[in-house]
């Protein structure tokens, strides 16, 4: 759809500095569904409605300082404040619209229901502590679908509801068949494809995009959402061109629009399960939808393995029985407001366990992040440091571990101890683990040489002298990212890798040309 044609968000604020950043903001969220207009006071807003009115363009909602005149053109467009309260001051590092985004979300969904729109949104009820609510709303916030969560005070086995823009209303659908009706699933065009990316992390989005642009056809299976790990972050603010930073998922959907651009095929929620070796020279990756039995494979020339890393497991008790339900791995961005009022534990001492603690902290009344060290900046980013030591409700508990996690159904304390021994119990509704990473590698089943660690081993470690840089134990296999033996755990370096695994995949094309197609076909730059 081009921008013209796209429903349209009025920005009206008369600071211009402000509203150009404002409107990136907005703009970055909303990409593919809707066009920011940027416009000055309410006199300029009027105008800018009228005229859109004469053009029959929709417009969604209304950001402004001051509202504009009531009724005239689009009298029934909803209107949200720009300016926060007085005494409700941005958290440090965070822009002054970002507490629109939760609102601005529910506003879409209802605007988009209402008028029909056919935009991929969804309503999702169910218990805040039911596991099958909670993947859900992971899956989607990280998928860059616009959604409004309604908790119900209910058992958390209680069916999870999602009703989509449509009007199509889902029980407890599995992740795949929630993907399929958003549309955020293309049928496969093939079944052969010179180049099979596993993972679309940031390596494995970069490793794509490189590739198709040297006219390869590629195909992305991701068993989840876009991203990876980086893709729930909440904010990244050292990845170079992005001066005042940017979300993990609005990295991810970037790349992913990026990739479709140079048509790369996206399949997510597809589990990869196996890569074999076919006796033409290609391989085979075998993989299931998710949430199903259903198997399915397609067939490559050359493979690159990108599936990164998960977060590594507590072991105290209670937390696989609480999992989702109170304990979660990583940190779902939207559950941030459902902690208004409530205390809030985290752990880990990373760049991720840091940027989700200050985000937390903006709507938690405290939020805890216990670290088993005796020194934060050990791990961390000096900054992030500094900025945690500043944040009002958010402190650090060095030196300090979680025994075990209390509750029935639910979360309700944890049981600390230090590291002299000591114990003692504080209640708790919310425990977020992010402790570094562990290598996602298990469902290769022995397929690649790894080290010690598990991480695959690649170039002169794997195949031997004569192989090509980051080409496994296996010719035509490759490895980039978080999941490659010796590899940076940077975002930065792992979209690195992925560009330079391409020219890996071009040599490897030149000694093995009967196996791929026609280079001349051109991609979708």
């Amino acid at each position: 759809m081009a921008d013209a044609a796209l429903p349209v968000i009025v920005l009206s604020d008369p600071d211009p500095i402000r509203r150009h950043e404002t409107a990136e903001l907005v703009q970055s969220w909303y990409r593919t569904s809707f066009r920011v207009l940027q416009v000055g006071g309410p006199a300029e807003a009027v105008r800018a409605l009228n005229a859109l009115a004469d053009g029959k363009v929709p417009v969604a909602a209304v950001l402004a300082d001051e509202a504009p005149e009531p009724g005239g053109a689009h009298p029934g467009v909803r209107w949200l404040p720009l300016a926060r309260r007085s005494d409700d001051a941005p958290a440090a590092g965070e822009h002054p619209a970002e507490h629109l985004r939760v609102a601005l979300d529910d506003s879409l969904c209802t605007w988009n229901a209402d008028s029909q729109g056919g935009l991929p949104t969804a309503e999702v009820r169910g218990s805040r502590f039911s596991p099958a609510a909670y993947a859900v709303r992971d899956f989607l916030g990280r998928s860059g679908v616009i959604f409004r969560w309604l908790p119900e005070e209910d058992t958390r086995d209680a069916p999870v509801t999602v009703r989509l823009g449509d009007g199509t209303e889902l029980s407890d659908p599995s992740i795949s068949e929630l993907a399929e009706r958003l549309g955020l699933i293309r049928p496969a065009g093939q079944d052969h494809y010179d180049v099979a990316v596993i993972g679309g992390g940031p390596g494995g989005l970069s490793a794509a995009v490189y590739a198709a642009a040297e006219g390869m056809s590629v195909v992305v299976i991701e068993d989840d959402a876009p991203g990876g790990q980086a893709g729930s972050t909440s904010r990244i603010e050292n990845y170079l061109g992005f001066p005042v930073g940017l979300t993990g998922g609005d990295l991810a959907q970037r790349a992913l629009q990026q990739a479709r651009r140079a048509r790369v095929e996206w399949q997510p929620t597809r589990v990869a399960s196996r890569v074999v070796p076919t006796g033409t020279g290609d391989h085979s990756v075998e993989f299931v939808k998710a949430g199903t039995e259903e198997a399915a494979s397609v067939t490559a020339a050359a493979v690159v393995v990108a599936t990164g890393v998960d977060w590594n497991r507590l072991t105290a008790p209670g937390v696989d029985r609480l999992l989702n339900s109170g304990v979660y791995y990583g940190s779902c961005l939207s559950d941030a407001p459902s902690t208004a009022g409530e205390d809030v534990y985290m752990v880990g001492a990373g760049n991720s366990a840091g940027q989700a603690a200050l985000y937390f902290a903006r709507y938690a009344r405290s939020v805890t992040l216990l670290v088993r060290g005796t020194d934060l900046g050990a791990s961390m980013s000096s900054y992030l440091v500094q900025r945690i030591e500043r944040t009002p409700g958010l402190r650090v508990l060095l030196g300090t571990e979680v025994a075990e996690c209390l509750g029935g159904d639910t979360l309700t304390g944890l049981r600390l101890r230090e590291r002299d021994g000591a114990e003692r119990t504080v209640g708790a509704h919310c425990l977020y683990v992010l402790i570094g990473g562990r290598p996602s590698t298990e469902w290769l089943g022995g397929a690649l040489k790894l080290d010690e660690r598990g991480y695959v081993l690649t170039g002169s470690g794997g195949a031997g002298p004569d192989a090509l840089p980051m080409e496994t134990s296996v010719p035509g296999v490759f490895a980039v990212g978080d999941v490659r033996s010796g590899s940076v755990k940077r975002v930065g370096a792992a979209v690195g890798e992925g560009a330079a695994v391409a020219q890996s995949l071009v040599e490897y094309r030149r000694r093995h040309p009967d196996r791929f197609r026609d280079a001349r076909v051109a991609c979708g730059f």
